[in-house]
């Protein structure tokens, strides 16, 4: 988009704070906004009938939540979105961003763009990460997939801002075999865990356990790179 066309698209949005741990869209709610998250962390959930959660996709600055209000019929969102850290967004209303869609149809292109790739692929990782064969290999294809999405590299390795019950949630086993996992992973030197924070410091043994699709290289970082 032209400069001029993004600053058009920019000034018909509300700029919107969230404090850390905030719903910010309700499953079932009506799809009435569309938003972008502009900084801090969020990510998809739902609940179970009886009450479990589940974690469907992280979010990163820049990345789309809320997608439903840009389809034609009227719609409830699919998941719950909540920010994990005090987060800012650009918010647009439905009818507002259906008549920006009309008026730059790049923006429909892009919907359709994060659609196919982004959701999708995070889906596949889930379902792989769900039908490996022990807990272990699920941690591991889980840490992959969050180092893709959320990690941020440093000089010891890529540090991941989530705990044991984010990586429980995420990967479908106990906080205690989470737990139990990691430490027998930090005492091999393969990772170090914080507050809140795992930073993988030899993610080249995580990778050898990657259950997924065929990748390009052995080298993990090599993955993140490819992936982000």
């Amino acid at each position: 988009m032209g400069r001029s066309e993004l600053e058009t698209v920019l000034a018909e949005a509300t700029h919107r704070r969230f404090p850390t741990l905030s719903v910010v869209v309700h499953e079932e709610d009506p799809a009435e906004r569309v938003s972008i998250l502009t900084s801090g962390r969020g990510r998809h959930f739902v609940l179970t009938a009886n009450g479990r959660k589940i974690i469907l996709h992280w979010l990163t600055p820049g990345q789309v939540f809320g997608g439903a209000a840009v389809v034609s019929t009227p719609s409830r969102y699919l998941a719950s979105t909540e920010v994990v850290s005090d987060s800012c967004a650009l918010v647009w209303d439905r009818k507002t961003i259906r008549e920006l869609m009309m008026r730059y149809p790049v923006l429909l292109d892009n919907a359709l763009s994060i659609a196919v790739t982004e959701h999708i692929a995070w889906l596949i990782g889930a379902r792989i990460s769900l039908s490996s064969d022990d807990a272990p290999s699920r941690i591991a294809d889980l840490l992959i997939s969050l180092a893709c999405g959320i990690g941020n590299e440093g000089p010891d390795g890529v540090e991941i801002p989530v705990g044991n019950e984010d990586i429980a949630l995420g990967a479908s086993v106990s906080p205690f075999t989470v737990s139990r996992t990691l430490s027998k992973w930090q005492q091999d030197g393969i990772l170090r865990r914080g507050r809140g924070k795992v930073v993988l410091l030899q993610p080249e043994y995580l990778a050898g356990q990657w259950t997924g699709p065929q990748l390009p290289g052995r080298e993990f970082m090599e993955i993140v790179s490819a992936a982000r």
